[in-house]
């Protein structure tokens, strides 16, 4: 049985910001939210508040989406 090794804060990091310049593209307008957890991403644009989540043994990352109040 092999067991995974977690990616360190860098490579989640890493991992977060190529998530968010090839799906979103760096914009200055953006406001972004203290880190919640150290493999997520939260901030706002147009209106919607986008979380970004790395998987902290894989590197995938999956976004929510949610209206912002």
């Amino acid at each position: 049985r092999t067991l995974m090794k977690m990616l360190t804060k860098q490579q989640i990091n890493d991992e977060l910001l190529k998530h968010y310049i090839d799906r979103y593209g760096e914009r200055n307008t953006d406001v972004w939210y203290e880190q919640p957890a150290t493999n997520v991403w939260v901030f706002r644009r147009n209106g919607k508040i986008i979380t970004l989540i790395c998987h902290i043994l894989t590197g995938v990352v999956t976004e929510q989406i949610e209206e912002g109040r």
